[in-house]
Parts: structure tokens; sequence; C-alpha cells
């Protein structure tokens, strides 16, 4: 299947309300409105093919690009495509998905987190913090690097940009949900910071107040 035939596919499956409501999130106007359950079903029948999610990524087209995150084979991608394509990234949901399912497990990973968290743009520093959140999250971290993390993040988070500071913020939960050890002292910390603390949160929904998604995740995982 080719990179046009995938786009007319996807032209096809969209509709325009959920185009909207992406669009509303923060996707640009070259956005479908595909369901991601049909965008994985794609993915299943295109399989692992750089070459090609590489082509469609650069269609800028917003389901393509999600199809391409499903179809990287992300050790192929020179460090100057990885800077590339994540600059000129503006929409969250998809910052999330291409640095926390691909850009995560590439071989510079260290190295990009180091220049995106100090960076001074907002889509940059997301990228950046979604990175460590995925250090976190594997377990393997000395308390000498989860201390320094939570310096930063004490001494930031309530200034930094909307995108980095949602990031910052999960690596804050995800620090005291997978460290038992800093479990309470993250719960302190996101309660003196007050960060989402006034959210409003749909019925059902985990609230994104540092306490409050502690204290859910590390309640469902003891059940």
């Amino acid at each position: 299947m080719t990179a046009n035939e995938i786009l007319a596919k996807l032209r096809e499956t969209g509709n325009d309300k959920r185009k909207q409501m992406y669009i509303k999130n923060g996707a640009g106007e070259n956005t479908y409105g595909v369901l991601l359950g049909d965008l994985r079903k794609l993915a299943k029948q295109t399989g692992k093919n750089n070459e090609l999610a590489v082509e469609l990524w650069h269609t800028g087209n917003t389901e393509a690009r999600w199809l391409a995150c499903m179809s990287f084979e992300v050790q192929k991608l020179s460090l100057k495509e990885v800077r590339e394509m994540t600059e000129e990234l503006i929409y969250p949901d998809l910052i999330d998905k291409f640095i926390g399912e691909v850009i995560c497990y590439h071989k510079e990973a260290e190295v990009l987190e180091k220049e995106w968290t100090i960076s001074t743009k907002d889509n940059l520093g997301r990228a950046g913090w979604n990175l460590v959140v995925h250090r976190v999250a594997e377990g393997n971290l000395a308390d000498e690097e989860l201390d320094r993390l939570l310096a930063i993040v004490k001494a930031e988070i309530q200034t930094a940009s909307a995108g980095k500071q949602w990031a910052m913020n999960h690596a804050l939960c995800e620090i005291g949900i997978c460290y038992p050890r800093y479990t309470e002292q993250c719960m302190l910390l996101g309660e003196s910071l007050g960060v989402y603390r006034e959210l409003k949160v749909p019925k059902g929904c985990t609230s994104a107040y540092a306490p409050n998604w502690i204290t859910a995740v590390v309640n469902k995982k003891r059940k």
C-alpha cells in the first residue's frame, strides 16, 4: 500500500465531528478525524516500514503521522530527522505518541532528553520531559537521579509553559508511583506546588493533580 493510497483511505474513514474534536485539542487543519481503532487496524496491514512511515510523516496529516508512529523502525531514524520531526510538532497528543512510543527507544534518547528538557520551546520541553517519564517508568533510577529530577520539578514546574508543565507533572507522579520510597514525598510536593489542583475533571477520570493521580494508581495496583 502506498502513502497516497493510505491517505485516500484515511480521508474516506474520517468524520467531521471527530476532526473538529482533534483540532480543538491542538491538531492542525490537515486532519481527517479517523478513530484510533481504525488507525491500529491499518497499522497491522502496513506493518513496520520506515520508508513508508517517513513518507507518511512528511504529508503533515495528523492521522498519517499517527500511523507513522506505529510503523517507524526507530533505529533507522537519524538524529537530524528526529530533531526536525519533533521541532515541527504542535499537537500535544501526537508529541506524546511520537516520543513515548518511538523516540524513547532511539539510541540517542539520552542526548535528546538533555537538549529538550532545557529548551525554551514548549513542544520540545514537553518532548524532553516525556523522555524523562519513560526513564522513570523503567524503575531503574538511583535515588541521586530521582532527587535531581524532583529538585528541577520543584524549582521550575509552576512557571513552565503549558505542555512542558504537563510532562513535568507526569514525571513527578510517575516517580511517586514507580518508587514506593518516594510516594509520600511526591504527594507532599504535589500538594505544596498545587499544580492542577483546580483542574476540572470529567466524571470517571483521574485528576492530574499529583496527590490524586498518585493515590489512584497506587491504590489500583494494590487491588
